[in-house]
């Protein structure tokens, strides 16, 4: 039995590892991005990490997927995740978020924007929270101009 005991303890030490590991990660979750109330179709062609300046596994989606998929050796934040996506950037400026999506940026320093983080449903700080497996991103701009 205590054979049993110690195995079971050592496998649900390699679960929880996760990224603290010197192994490649392969981890994945839900993605999803509103503009103004309206999703974007993330699992277009131009999405996927071909087109990415950088072509990196670190953070990349899936044609035909809602899914975002972590490979490589580190794991990124939420905010370093979107700045890896085709299309996008992402950066803080005096504390502001600011993202910048297909030409247009939307930045917090300006009233009438606003940039919401959410994993699992709660709102998180994009630069200091580190994805982990099967978490639900979603980012929200709101504009009223």
């Amino acid at each position: 039995m205590q054979r049993r005991a110690v195995l079971a303890g050592v496998s649900s030490l390699a679960a929880l590892a996760g990224c603290l590991s010197d192994d490649e990660i392969d981890e994945r979750g839900e993605i999803e991005i509103l503009i103004d109330d309206e999703p974007l179709n993330l699992s277009e062609d131009r999405y996927q990490a071909e087109h990415a300046q950088n072509h990196s596994i670190d953070f990349h989606l899936h044609e035909t997927s809602d899914q975002w998929y972590m490979e490589g050796e580190e794991c990124v934040t939420f905010a370093e995740g979107i700045d890896l996506l085709p299309y996008f950037s992402f950066e803080t400026d005096d504390g502001d978020h600011v993202l910048e999506h297909d030409g247009d940026t939307y930045d917090e320093a300006d009233a009438d924007t606003e940039v919401t983080f959410l994993v699992d449903g709660e709102s998180v700080d994009p630069t200091e929270h580190t994805l982990e497996d099967g978490e639900e991103m979603i980012l929200e701009v709101s504009t009223n101009g």
